[in-house]
C-alpha cells in the first residue's frame, strides 16, 4: 500500500520581500476584491491572503471561502496559521490545525531536562508517572526515552492489557515498569507527572501529589483542585537560530516556531527522533514554559 503525503497549508497575510515589487504595489487590487493567491512547496502550499483587516465576519466569511476553494483542491489535510489570523481557525473544524501540542509531546524531554537545569538536579535519580492511554509507535518511542533517562517510570493506564504486556516484555529484558489504574494510590506519592492523552474528567479522577510538576501535553486544559501547590504546564516556547527565524518571518510570516517545527513531523514515522533532529538543526532551546496565569518563573521551580 502506497503511504499517501499528508500536504500542509501554511495560511500567512500579505507576501515576503521576495516577491516582485510590481505586485506588491498590486495588493491594493487584492485588498479592494478579497484576493487569496497560493504557492506550491514541497509539502503543500504558502497561501497569501490580503493586508485587509479580518475584522468583519463577512470579510472573514469570504476569506475562508476561498481558502476552502483552494485547499479542496490540492487535498490539504493540514493548516497552520500565522499568529494574527488565528481567529479563522474557527471555520475549518473538520481539518487539523497545527497548533504546536504535537510538537511540545515530543518535545517532552527537553521540557524535564530545562526543569532539572533550573533545580540543578540529576533527571537519572527521578521517578516518572506517564498518564497514557493510546498505545502507539509515538507514545512507545517517549516512554523509551523516558526509560533510559529516569530512574522508574510509572504508567498510568485504562488500556492495561496492553501496557501490561509491554511491562512483560520489558521485564524480559531486564527494565522495570510499572503499570497501574489504581485511580486512590497510582500517583499520590509523583513528583513528576505527564498527561500524554487523559481527558479533564479521567485525570480528575485520580489523586496526585499536591506539590506534583504536571505536564499537560493534551489539548485539553488539565484542571486541578483547589489545594494543588504544584505546577502544571500547558504549554511552552521556544527560540530557534536567527537566520532561520528570518527565513522563517519572510516565506511563512508570522509563524510560531513551533508550529513550523511541527509541520515536519506531520509525515515522519518516528516523530520522537525527527523532532530531536530539528533541534539540533535549528539550534532550539526552550524559551519559556506557560501555566494557568501565563509565563511560569524560573523561581516557581525551585519553591517545589
Amino acid at each position: 500500500m502506497l503511504y499517501r503525503v499528508k500536504k500542509i497549508a501554511y495560511i500567512r497575510q500579505g507576501e515576503g520581500n521576495y516577491l516582485k515589487k510590481r505586485e506588491r504595489i498590486l495588493m491594493f487590487v487584492r485588498n479592494l476584491f478579497c484576493i487569496v493567491k497560493f504557492e506550491n512547496i514541497e509539502n503543500g502550499l504558502i497561501i497569501s491572503l490580503p493586508t485587509l483587516k479580518l475584522n468583519s465576519k463577512y470579510i472573514q466569511k469570504r476569506i475562508v471561502y476561498k481558502i476552502k476553494k483552494i485547499i479542496d483542491k490540492c487535498e490539504i489535510e493540514n493548516i497552520v496559521f500565522e499568529n494574527n489570523l488565528k481567529k479563522l481557525s474557527q471555520y475549518f473544524n473538520n481539518m487539523t490545525i497545527l497548533d504546536g501540542k504535537y510538537f511540545m509531546k515530543n518535545s517532552v524531554l527537553k521540557i524535564l531536562e530545562y526543569i532539572h537545569n533550573i533545580n540543578v538536579s540529576n533527571i537519572n535519580l527521578e521517578n516518572i508517572y506517564v498518564f497514557v492511554n493510546e498505545y502507539n509507535c509515538n507514545n512507545l518511542h517517549i516512554i523509551e526515552h523516558l526509560i533510559s533517562n529516569f530512574k522508574t517510570v510509572n504508567i498510568i493506564t485504562e488500556n492495561l492489557k496492553k501496557y501490561r504486556r509491554l511491562e512483560e516484555g520489558l521485564y524480559r529484558k531486564g527494565i522495570l515498569i510499572t503499570v497501574s489504574s489504581n485511580k486512590r494510590k497510582s500517583a499520590r506519592n509523583a513528583r513528576y507527572i505527564i498527561n500524554v492523552d487523559f481527558s479533564e474528567e479521567s485525570f480528575k479522577s485520580y489523586s496526585i501529589n499536591r506539590n506534583s510538576i504536571i505536564i499537560n501535553l493534551t489539548n485539553q486544559a488539565t484542571i486541578v483542585e483547589k489545594s494543588f501547590n504544584g505546577i502544571l504546564i500547558n504549554n511552552f516556547e521556544i527560540d530557534i537560530c536567527k537566520d532561520s527565524q528570518n527565513f522563517v518571518n519572510e516565506f511563512y510570516g508570522d509563524l510560531s516556531r513551533k508550529e513550523y517545527l511541527e509541520s515536519f513531523l506531520i509525515n515522519n514515522e518516528n516523530d520522537y527522533y525527527m523532532c530531536d533532529e530539528l533541534y539540533k538543526k535549528y539550534k532550539c532551546e526552550i524559551k519559556a514554559l506557560f501555566g494557568i496565569r501565563g509565563i511560569i518563573q524560573q523561581q516557581e521551580f525551585k519553591n517545589i
